[in-house]
């Protein structure tokens, strides 16, 4: 298979020449505006910019591209926080740090390409196994950060990073160098190699972000990052069970698919299996520790797991990697529009007008104003939608949202379960039903004098669904007693049992106590 890597034009008479004199690199990087991450990824970008568009010896290249590495990964961390935590569609401040830290990442990638590329072209390229080794890592590092900055904006990452990604691993197993330690300080015990960083990509696509809240596909990315070595890369073989097996076509732009689900014949000379079965059953026995109290002490979970309820996380990791892949149902094209109330607060306060918003203050003007979108297509338990430019609508995964279409006059109560920003940047969305309507509640403490806005979903018994109350994430917990005022009286609850818990609210069972 043919190598063939996206790379800038070479200028042979260029104007300024590329600095790769260490000592003039460290005085550069030192004067980098840090406080201004965009400033300082400009400044950087440029600097890049220069030295990948001119013939420089390899060994200067590369020698420049690690020093430049460091401050690279530093400034991208300092621009994440400005894009990772925001809802959907990023705005345009929000997307103006996204796309630096793309463009950032896209010059290191051409300067690692240019470092391989100089290495195939050696007349003599005898001995340089583990630098082969160290500039594919690099180079598939720099395009695993650029798929996560899609991932983060719930956009699909373009056909020709996958074609890049699939090359360049190829290249790895052709010089047999892919299982070579290349020291890295972002791997696992400051180790990684072309077969670890290639499979967390992987890994990240089979994740399935665009159903993860922002959150979730940061923990997941740094998790990965941690047990990606208990899945397995291998050629075509005898499958006898194909949960967790998955093919990886190195000869296309795809992402890995189920192996079940593939309907062509593979190609033993360029397809190959992401087994993940062995992983799955790492991250069960990471569910037992947990559940039993006790924190792994290999640093694969963070420090605040059980407060961030990381176990959910894990629960829906498993689905993914050790699980058959899922059935899809048909879905019926529609092109209808509906009203939107999205979040607790809008859904709270469209459902009764805001009479009953707990910290009235607080409430922005237009959070419970409808907003209008445009029905895509249902199922029979939800549907996707695409959002009108001119709603000016926030949203993230895991929302609560209130949906009322033309044609009735009661407001369903709905869960945006995926996200996804299409090439002509308008976000689409998946909703699934979870309540015919809702009743209003203002919920309080027994204990003190905390409230906030509740939803109480009914009984629904052909679906075998108690009756449940519905708050913000962290508001309340199971044993708690509550007071809950509706528009015709005031009851008392006890919370029972958590029946779901998704970024941005809790579900939860509940028993009426009797007042004296």
């Amino acid at each position: 298979m043919p190598i063939s890597l996206k790379l800038p034009s070479l200028d042979d008479n260029p104007i300024l020449l590329a600095e790769t004199r260490s000592h003039k690199i460290a005085e550069f990087i030192q004067k980098l505006p840090f406080g201004d991450p965009i400033s300082a990824a400009a400044d950087l970008i440029d600097e890049l910019q220069i030295l990948n568009s001119q013939k420089i010896a390899f060994s200067n290249r590369l020698n420049a591209l690690e020093l430049y590495r460091p401050t690279a990964i530093q400034i991208y961390q300092d621009l994440l926080p400005h894009f990772s935590t925001a809802g959907m569609p990023l705005s345009k401040n929000e997307q103006a740090f996204a796309d630096v830290a793309v463009q950032l990442w896209q010059e290191m990638a051409y300067g690692y390409k240019f470092s391989l590329v100089d290495l195939q072209n050696k007349i003599l390229n005898i001995n340089n196994s583990k630098v082969t080794a160290q500039v594919v890592q690099r180079a598939i590092h720099a395009i695993k950060e650029i798929a996560l900055v899609y991932h983060l904006g719930y956009r699909s990452a373009p056909a020709s990073l996958w074609s890049e990604l699939h090359q360049l691993y190829f290249c790895a197993v052709q010089q047999s160098v892919e299982k070579l330690a290349v020291a890295d300080a972002l791997g696992n015990n400051n180790d990684s190699s072309v077969n670890l960083i290639y499979t967390q990509v992987l890994l990240m696509a089979l994740a399935d972000p665009q159903h993860l809240a922002n959150a979730d596909i940061l923990k997941t990315d740094s998790y990965l990052s941690n047990i990606c070595m208990h899945a397995e890369l291998r050629p075509l073989g005898l499958i006898e069970n194909p949960a967790g097996v998955f093919l990886v076509s190195l000869d296309s732009n795809k992402a890995p698919t189920p192996f079940a689900k593939n309907k062509e014949l593979p190609d033993s000379k360029t397809d190959i299996l992401l087994l993940t079965l062995g992983m799955a059953r790492h991250i069960h026995q990471h569910i037992k520790m947990m559940r039993e109290g006790i924190l792994p002490n290999d640093g694969s979970l963070p420090v605040n797991a059980f407060e961030s309820h990381f176990e959910d996380l894990l629960l829906r990791l498993i689905k993914n990697f050790g699980k058959s892949p899922k059935r899809l149902f048909s879905r019926t094209k529609k092109s209808d529009g509906v009203e939107l109330g999205v979040g607790l607060q809008a859904a709270h306060q469209i459902l009764h007008d805001g009479k009953y918003a707990a910290n009235k203050a607080a409430v922005a003007i237009n959070a419970g104003k409808p907003s209008r979108w445009q029905v895509l297509n249902v199922s029979a338990g939800g549907c996707s939608l695409r959002k009108f430019s001119s709603s000016q609508t926030s949203a993230f995964i895991g929302d609560v949202v209130a949906i009322k279409n033309s044609k009735t006059a009661t407001w369903e109560i709905a869960v945006l379960r995926w996200a996804n920003v299409n090439t002509l940047s308008q976000l689409d969305v998946g909703l699934e039903l979870i309540s015919p309507n809702a009743t209003t509640a203002i919920a309080k403490h027994d204990v003190n004098t905390v409230e906030g806005e509740a939803l109480l979903l009914p009984e629904l018994s052909g679906l075998k669904q108690a009756a449940s109350l519905l708050t913000a994430r962290g508001f309340c917990k199971t044993d708690d007693i509550l007071a809950f005022t509706t528009e015709s009286n005031v009851n008392k609850i006890m919370v029972t049992k958590l029946v779901e818990r998704t970024s941005r609210f809790e579900r939860f069972e509940y028993n009426l106590v009797p007042v004296n």
